[in-house]
């Protein structure tokens, strides 16, 4: 169902690939999921079929740098607010007027969490999946790698500095490409260790793709046409993709939201997975008074592999 792509200009220069499939009555809720690195709109296959059989509204957007969205080399083009604009514009050529519930997995988390900041009036209610809310504030990146080293005993955040601040990472990734991503998109039984082990700690992803290393075999939820579309994805090029970590990491969004409020006063929802510990994200209730939080044993790409789950849970 998610290869039937459009394409529509949100704003001069500024193209949008997606996927929309109508409510089947004007007053029925529309979902809109938003995926993250190194995933597509791709990821929501199962989310779109369920949802959209059940009458509701499904959209889904090629985020900046994938498919034919637009991708910039600026890394002020990834501010959060303008990617809300983006959606907007997005949400008001498809006439969708009714308040949506937006879903965000993994980056997809920073626009759908802004999305319920800057434009409350139009959110049912905010999904997130693996990664909990990072509320308004400037990132030190260092500080924050020794934080979570020392409060959790692994270093959960290290890989960032190799993806958003390492000239050689893109070229890796792509030479690589099969290397990354056995550990990118693993089985759970391999999950936790290999992540806490070769991709989270500082270093260990690049050393990963310098060695070339590969699994004995892929993870059960991805078919192979499935792991070719992340394939693709890679292969289309992975520098630009880079520049979300590049930009979060650099405070593109300081200005915009100094003085923005960080509370979000709607139903929201996190599913945790059992890659990322959950403590990392407990502080995200004082900011959601209307959270319920859901634990899934799975990977990272939960709506993936436990796809009924969630979907009971959405």
């Amino acid at each position: 169902m998610t290869s039937l792509t459009q394409t529509f200009v949100v704003s001069p220069g500024i193209t949008y690939e997606y996927v929309y499939y109508p409510p089947k009555t004007n007053d029925t809720t529309t979902h809109l999921f938003l995926h993250g690195f190194p995933s597509s709109l791709h990821s929501w296959r199962h989310q779109i079929n369920h949802f959209n059989r059940l009458g509701y509204g499904c959209l889904a957007p090629n985020l900046l740098d994938y498919g034919k969205t637009y991708s910039p080399s600026d890394i002020q083009e990834y501010k959060a607010k303008k990617m809300v604009l983006h959606l907007v514009a997005l949400l008001s050529h498809l006439m969708i007027d009714r308040s949506a519930i937006v879903v965000g997995h993994d980056w997809g988390v920073l626009p759908a969490s802004r999305f319920a900041l800057y434009e409350p009036e139009r959110v049912r209610a905010l999904i997130l999946l693996s990664i909990g809310y990072l509320p308004p504030g400037k990132l030190d990146i260092d500080e924050t790698i020794d934080t979570i080293k020392q409060a959790f005993g692994y270093d959960a955040l290290g890989y960032w500095k190799f993806l958003g601040l390492d000239s050689d990472a893109a070229d890796l990734i792509e030479k690589n490409a099969n290397s990354f991503l056995d550990l990118v998109f693993p089985p759970l039984d391999d999950a936790v260790t290999l992540w806490r082990t070769n991709f989270l700690p500082q270093g260990k992803l690049k050393e990963w793709l310098l060695d070339g290393r590969r699994l004995p075999h892929r993870a059960s939820y991805l078919s192979v046409s499935d792991y070719y579309v992340n394939l693709g994805y890679i292969l289309e090029g992975v520098k630009p993709k880079l520049n979300w970590y590049t930009a979060y990491i650099g405070n593109v969004n300081e200005e915009d939201e100094k003085n923005l409020d960080p509370n979000i006063r709607l139903p929201c929802l996190f599913i945790a997975d059992a890659v990322s510990d959950p403590v990392l994200f407990a502080s995200q209730k004082q900011y959601m008074p209307q959270l319920t939080i859901i634990e899934m044993n799975t990977t990272h790409w939960t709506m993936e592999e436990k796809p009924r789950e969630v979907n009971e849970a959405i």
